[in-house]
């Protein structure tokens, strides 16, 4: 064993330690109140949430896949395919089928993992939605997605915005979870802002959109179940402990910045290394920090020979994941060249506030290490 650092790849531990004391309070004036759904930290956390998104509307939900599957159920659409990017998380496919919609898997850039918009290979007349993955908290060009949107809107197509890795991020100043006629945040363990279990958001300017989220996370209760729904909220504990850390989250982003920028120095130009560009526009939330890299599993083992845990998130696009109920669907358009190439390539370093400056240094070490330089 060479290493003589531990550095894991998340740092959950880390952040409870900092803030424990605080949690448990807050935790314990829940519980000590008898009120623990539906309360009002529950109506605090959304509507701070929603004055951060510069939104009119935001309703939590359990998970943020549970927001993707309501977002898409909102949509009233006699259409049944909706539009996603070959690289992304599975929940996002689950989403839409889950929806009672048939995904269709668009390329991405080879580069930045984002959806290529240039590469839709079905007709508009055809589609009841698009939803695009901000990847690593890299936000899309939204410029180019507007002149898009200008036809989609000629057609009833709305765009949802999977924004659960970039809440944080910007475009042109406008923040993430404001990008798209629907927005999704997720705040499971593992998001810059994130709850101990699971939870999720969903963001809207639409009025009967908002209605109809409450009613299905709601068992339908709202519109006297003309509707079929679930129970889906997040308890009053989890968003007492979402503000607590709200009151951290500027801080932590600053701290994720300053160490992307720092990657981003000292990787560029090493040979075998590729470093995922920033959009144009984009203030970056910085959720991973990805890498091409040469010899992937080679690389991988070698880092954690020095005691660094590296992350590969997306090992097949979407449409080659192994799984039974994609095919039945219908919808295998084919060799999605740039996603797979893509995902044979991109692994993630460790990236989170409490990360200290000599285990950083450590990181980028290690990987001048592995790379010979």
């Amino acid at each position: 064993m060479i290493g003589t650092m531990n550095i894991p790849f998340f740092g959950i531990d880390r952040q409870y330690a900092n803030l424990r004391e605080e949690v448990l309070s807050v935790t314990d004036t829940v519980y000590t109140s008898g009120r623990v759904l539906d309360g009002e930290y529950t109506n605090q956390f959304e509507k701070t949430i929603a004055k951060m998104t510069e939104r009119k509307y935001a309703i939590s939900v359990n998970s943020g896949t549970q927001a993707l599957i309501f977002a898409l159920r909102s949509i009233k659409s006699s259409r049944n395919k909706v539009l996603i990017p070959a690289v992304s998380f599975v929940a996002t496919l689950n989403a839409v089928i889950e929806a009672g919609f048939d995904p269709v898997f668009c390329d991405v850039d080879s580069t930045t993992g984002l959806i290529d918009f240039n590469k839709i290979s079905v007709p508009i007349e055809e589609l009841a939605a698009v939803m695009y993955v901000n990847l690593y908290g890299n936000v899309i060009n939204y410029n180019k997605l507007l002149a898009y949107k200008t036809i989609w809107d000629q057609w009833g197509v709305p765009i949802i915005e999977d924004a659960a890795q970039s809440f944080g991020a910007y475009y042109c100043g406008v923040p993430s979870g404001k990008l798209g006629d629907i927005s999704v945040l997720s705040f499971d363990p593992t998001k810059n802002l994130n709850n101990y279990g699971s939870g999720g958001m969903i963001l809207t300017d639409d009025p009967e959109i908002f209605e109809a989220v409450n009613d299905y996370k709601d068992n339908g209760k709202g519109n006297t179940h003309s509707a079929s729904g679930t129970n889906s909220k997040m308890s009053e504990a989890d968003c007492a402990q979402m503000l607590v850390k709200l009151r951290y989250f500027d801080q932590w982003q600053a701290r994720r910045r300053v160490i992307a920028e720092y990657y981003t120095r000292e990787l560029n130009g090493i040979a075998g290394i590729r470093i995922l560009p920033v959009e144009d526009h984009v203030e970056h939330s910085w959720h991973k920090y990805a890498i091409h890299i040469e010899n992937r599993s080679e690389f991988k083992y070698n880092m954690l020979d020095r005691g660094v845990q590296t992350k590969i998130h997306y090992t097949n696009p979407l449409h080659l994941e192994h799984v039974s109920f994609i095919y039945a669907v219908g919808n295998n358009t084919g060799v999605l060249y740039n996603a797979e190439e893509f995902c044979k390539s991109t692994v993630s370093l460790p990236i989170y506030p409490e990360l200290t400056d000599p285990e950083v240094q450590w990181v980028v070490d290690s990987i001048h290490q592995c790379m010979g330089q």
